[in-house]
């Protein structure tokens, strides 16, 4: 009986030596999720303090979000205007800095910052590698074949297109492949000051979400 009483006290320490485990693991998953998001801001908004402010926004998903924070300090002074312009681009290639943000190199500074690597200026034409259609169609105009070996080539080629179990590139959203870059800026009516947010998403993660985290520093920025 004395061995059986020890068996369940051991059970029990084990129970309980496991739930400090359990949670410091789900702090770890919730950490992980809080951060899938960054965020890098640069600039600042000049509103006097007094001054009820009116948002204008080109993305509804921040537009909701501001005009929700702004509704809670309502003002009575004079009116401002707060222009806010939203980007929203999957870093896919092809993405070129002026998609992103046309006319503003800054930005290119925030996203090295931040870890990623800033598409060049132009569209350098590097989209996802072509389908074998295209591969052989492309090869066949550069080389002289006869037309034995073409049509191998070919049934080649028709033979991997339908046996690919692999889901094609051209199926897979870009955002579920790559970091989803978010450019917000916010300029003042009356005033030559701006507020400028990037944030990165990772990929497969909500890209609203990441707009919400935006347009709440975004609001930060015009009541403080």
């Amino acid at each position: 009986m004395a061995y059986r009483g020890r068996s369940r006290l051991s059970l029990m320490n084990r129970h309980l030596i496991a739930l400090p485990l359990i949670v410091i693991f789900a702090a770890l998953i919730c950490a992980t999720a809080a951060n899938a998001t960054d965020i890098k801001t640069l600039g600042r908004l000049k509103i006097p303090q007094d001054a009820a402010v009116m948002t204008i926004c080109t993305d509804p998903v921040v537009q909701n979000v501001l005009t929700e924070d702004l509704r809670t300090h309502q003002r009575s002074g004079p009116m401002t205007i707060v222009t806010v312009t939203v980007n929203a681009r999957p870093l896919a290639p092809g993405v070129s800095l002026q998609d992103l943000s046309p006319g503003d190199p800054s930005i290119a500074g925030m996203l090295k910052e931040m870890g990623a690597e800033p598409p060049l200026l132009g569209d350098t034409g590097d989209k996802q590698s072509e389908d074998a259609y295209t591969s052989e169609a492309r090869r066949q105009a550069l080389t002289n074949e006869d037309p034995m070996t073409q049509g191998f080539r070919n049934y080649q080629a028709q033979r991997d297109e339908m046996t690919n179990s692999t889901p094609s590139q051209y199926n897979i959203p870009a955002d579920q492949m790559y970091q989803t870059a978010i450019i917000a800026r916010a300029t003042v009516s009356n005033s030559a000051t701006e507020f400028k947010v990037v944030a990165l998403v990772a990929p497969g993660d909500d890209v609203r979400t990441g707009k919400k985290l935006v347009a709440e520093e975004i609001a930060n920025a015009i009541l403080h």
